[in-house]
């Protein structure tokens, strides 16, 4: 709650003026943020927060066994894993009785340059059988449509899963290789972002089409 990287702009003194945080002691975002300053045993992490919690020190010590450091697929690879982790309550799928509307993982390297962000949705409600795709916000002046046509695919997604309706071995790899494509992406060190291969629009329509047949 107070071991963050970064915040988002004026958050404190935002806190501060409204009596959340008192400007002295250690900005504690769950509590000035989500409780109004207030302290009670609901601020304890517990539940799909906690297993969070649990999955996230895993993966730091983890990472701290490895040879080499590991690079950016890594990690998101497994950030990956952890969202589609449906045992401890993670991943919200409709066996649960409640539906995610959607999954992102975000890798935000230490660079002041916005290109160099790289933000992951699934674009549909089950991250376990939806894939990652890639988006850049340079991708916001290659989309002819302001969702990218993302709506149009969660709506199919939607429709897959109220008919209940099983995909064949081919179509679930063929939908692996569209987050394997996307995760290459970090691999490959690019200037201009804007000349991907596929645009976040085109990876959602690749998987529309897919879907579709």
């Amino acid at each position: 709650r107070s071991n963050w990287g970064a915040l988002s702009k004026d958050i404190q003194s935002i806190c501060k003026e409204n009596g959340w945080w008192d400007g002295n002691a250690k900005f504690d975002w769950k509590r000035a943020v989500g409780a109004g300053g207030r302290a009670h045993s609901n601020l304890e992490a517990c539940g799909r927060e906690a297993s969070g919690k649990i999955h996230l020190e895993a993966l730091a010590a983890k990472s701290s066994t490895l040879q080499s450091p590991p690079n950016a697929r890594w990690y998101v690879e497994q950030m990956a894993l952890i969202l589609r982790d449906e045992d401890s309550g993670i991943c919200f799928r409709d066996l649960t009785g409640f539906c995610s509307t959607g999954s992102q993982i975000s890798w935000l390297p230490k660079s002041s340059n916005v290109d160099d962000h790289s933000h992951f949705f699934t674009a549909a409600s089950d991250p376990i059988l939806a894939k990652y795709k890639r988006f850049t916000f340079a991708d916001t002046i290659r989309s002819e449509k302001d969702d990218h046509d993302s709506n149009e695919l969660w709506n199919i997604w939607r429709s897959i899963a109220l008919q209940k309706l099983r995909l064949t071995g081919d179509t679930l790899d063929m939908l692996s290789s569209i987050e394997n494509d996307a995760l290459a992406e970090l691999d490959i060190q690019r200037k201009n972002t804007q000349n991907k291969s596929l645009s976040f629009a085109d990876t959602v329509r690749k998987e529309i089409d897919l879907l579709q047949k």
